[in-house]
């Protein structure tokens, strides 16, 4: 007996090493933060309406208050409560009648509990009537404490049912379908152009020497760190219908006057031009912030691209175009596909922006609208549906573009890098004048948002008239909770990051487990899952208690944790990247001396990877800072960061303020993109930028 208990213990033991229990709470992490929320949102979706039950708890609790003046005496204090009762009884018959109606738009038949409910409806109803004809609280109690059993039993009965009516609605209803065609054609023209800028970037900054080159490899990366949102803003301050341009062209309309009559007369008849408002400018916008993440994944891809490859195809004589088109893009695929991806997810998932510039009708800011207003709970039910159909939709396009890598073999065994060639004056010339076009075009939201953070009031000139330090003193020193909670949850979204990625990083690159592919399944989802549907997901997955007593969507916790979930993705790729260029046999050796995996790690590999694995969580921090769908959505009162402060700001009209806050957040990120830069370009196996 002894001897088989202690096999026992020892297999137990056995298997508690094989399994590597330390991995256990990063799964728990990831399956309660990001697999509990993805299922909740979508059972939530395939569920009948919610109909709030709360007019019958509020019911309950006005009888024992009634109970209670009576007890105590006051005569007009009951007699209050039973006035209140009637108004609750009254609130309930209308919350049991559309549990009904919802009951009966269910899949399966629910009449068992379509027919319980309208036995309530009716004794309610019966309760009423006895009632109201009696005048005093003493002659009602007897009645009231029956309503108080009925409501109790009737809180307690099947409210919800799985239903696919909300899931088919969001594809039968016109408003939602348009909203979701613009949703895709936006995200697909995004990809477009970011595509065309972003790879002819990439490719003068990885095949060619020209100068400013290494200068253009930092600039080019600048217009990640702002925020769609701030971008907007930006390009409203000086291409907007009373923004720089505009003036300035009134201003010229005015000079020509008495010199070209006809064309000062056109310019008045135009005047102001739309730059900004509508698709021209929204795509506008969405393109010259995110072909960054096309450039930063193709130089990636280009500058681990065989010479011997080009050179082959040369000899058969494959060049110029050709070579390009045959040989080198379709080597750049894995880089471009996860590149277009983000930028596809980014620009589908924008409500901030189609917002600012007028265009409500997509699918994102449809969803926020929805969630938001809390009269209608159709409609907050279809938010909730809206939030799964993103989801859905960006599952759907991560494992078409998973799938279509997978097709072919990329891997190369060894390579040569291409060399990089020297550009003529002629041609140096051309690549300058298209990057510094770019860049002025690209800076001129943080031109605009700069001016306006300065300005004590600019309207109708082409320049701020007056200056003015009044928007930075409050939002630094009257209002300085929006920056220092941004930092605060920032911070602990990186410490999160670093804590859960780099093992995850490990596991994948260092270990055999079978949960490697598990791990990076979800850290790639959690890449392409859309802001707002996260949101919305945090939202009904973390609304009601769970292990402690207030709901964790109620607390400022869920920001740092929501913000560590969305950036993870970074530092363990990042981190993965350092860990594959360190060899093996380095952490064997401290390992034949006796050194423990721990004292390995600490001794051997992390000063050989600390760089990767800062430069990583820097990215995340950088990235962190400027998110706002999950924010929005996910602020509490007092709790919230810069972005939800300058859509706050916005919005109520102050938009100076919204410019500091704005700027503020810029200049972080550059510095923050700066070192970055620093770190990858110095730490072994390439990095971020190339």
């Amino acid at each position: 007996m002894n001897d088989g208990g202690g096999m026992g213990m020892v297999k137990i033991r056995r298997w508690l090493k094989a399994s590597n229990p330390w991995v256990w709470p990063i799964f728990l992490f990831l399956a309660f933060f990001v697999i509990f929320p993805l299922i909740k949102l979508f059972v939530d979706s395939f569920t009948t309406a919610d109909v709030p039950l709360s007019p019958l708890r509020e019911a309950i609790m006005t009888v024992d208050l009634m109970e209670e003046k009576i007890a105590s005496g006051d005569e007009e204090e009951a007699k209050a409560a039973l006035e209140d009762l009637m108004v609750q009884i009254e609130r309930s018959e209308s919350s049991i009648t559309r549990t009904m109606d919802a009951l009966a738009a269910a899949l399966t038949s629910q009449q068992k509990n379509i027919d319980k409910w309208g036995e309530v409806l009716t004794e309610l109803g019966a309760t009423k009537n006895a009632l109201a004809g009696m005048a005093t609280p003493e002659e009602a109690i007897d009645e009231a404490r029956k309503l108080k059993g009925l409501m109790s039993e009737a809180v307690l009965l099947p409210n919800k049912a799985f239903s696919v009516k909300f899931f088919f609605d969001v594809f039968k209803d016109r408003v939602y379908m348009k909203a979701l065609i613009n949703s895709l054609t936006l995200g697909f023209a995004s990809v477009l152009t970011s595509s065309i800028i972003g790879f002819t970037v990439a490719y003068l900054l990885v095949r060619y020497e020209f100068p400013g080159r290494k200068l253009f490899n930092f600039l080019t990366m600048i217009p990640i760190v702002m925020p769609p949102l701030v971008g907007v803003l930006g390009f409203i301050f000086i291409l907007g219908r009373g923004g720089t341009v505009n003036e300035l062209f009134y201003l010229f309309a005015e000079r020509m006057e008495l010199i070209w009559p006809a064309l000062s007369n056109w310019l008045f008849d135009h005047l102001p031009f739309n730059f900004v408002y509508g698709w021209h400018g929204l795509l506008m916008v969405e393109t010259l912030h995110l072909f960054p993440l096309i450039t930063l994944n193709v130089v990636d891809s280009l500058s681990k691209i065989d010479a011997s490859l080009e050179e082959a195809a040369e000899s058969m004589g494959s060049v110029g175009f050709k070579r390009l088109f045959d040989v080198t893009i379709p080597l750049t695929v894995p880089g471009f596909v996860t590149g277009a991806l983000l930028v596809f997810i980014w620009a589908f998932a924008d409500f901030a922006t189609p917002h600012v510039v007028g265009l409500n009708n997509f699918i994102a800011p449809l969803a926020f609208m929805d969630i938001q207003q809390f009269i209608d709970r159709n409609l907050f039910k279809m938010g909730i549906t809206v939030g799964a159909v993103m989801v859905m939709w960006s599952i759907i396009f991560l494992i078409v573009a998973k799938k279509y890598v997978s097709m072919k073999d990329y891997s190369t065994l060894s390579y040569r890098p291409v060399e990089r060639r020297q550009l003529s004056k002629g041609w140096s010339a051309l690549a300058l004048i298209f990057l510094i076009s770019l860049m002025l075009f690209a800076f001129v939201p943080y031109l605009g948002v700069g001016l306006a953070s300065f300005a004590r009031g600019w309207s109708m000139t082409p320049l701020p008239t007056t200056w003015t330090l009044h928007h930075y003193k409050r939002v630094i020193f009257d209002a300085p909770g929006y920056i220092i909670n941004t930092f605060n949850y920032c911070t602990l979204a990186v410490i999160l990051c670093i804590l859960i990625g780099l093992p995850i990083a490990w596991v994948m690159a260092r270990t055999k487990m079978r949960s490697r592919g598990a791990l990076d399944i979800l850290t790639t989802l959690v890449l392409a899952l859309p802001g707002t549907a996260l949101g919305i997901a945090y939202i009904r997955a973390f609304n009601t208690p769970i292990l402690i007593k207030q709901p964790l969507a109620n607390m400022w916790v869920i920001i740092p944790i929501v913000l560590a979930v969305r950036r993870l993705p970074y530092t363990v790729r990042s981190s993965y990247s350092s860990l594959i260029v360190v060899h093996r046999s380095m952490e064997e050796a401290a390992e034949s001396v006796g050194a423990s995996v721990l004292k390995t790690f600490k001794d051997v590999t992390m000063p050989l990877i600390w760089k990767g694995v800062l430069a990583g969580a820097l990215f995340s921090f950088m990235t962190s800072i400027q998110e706002s769908a999950t924010t929005i959505l996910l602020s509490i009162p007092g709790w919230e960061t810069m972005t939800v402060g300058i859509f706050n700001f916005y919005t109520g009209g102050t938009h100076g303020d919204a410019a500091a806050l704005g700027f503020i957040l810029i200049i972080v990120g550059i510095v923050t993109l700066y070192i970055v830069n620093r770190l990858s370009s110095t730490k072994a196996g390439g990095g971020f930028f190339g």
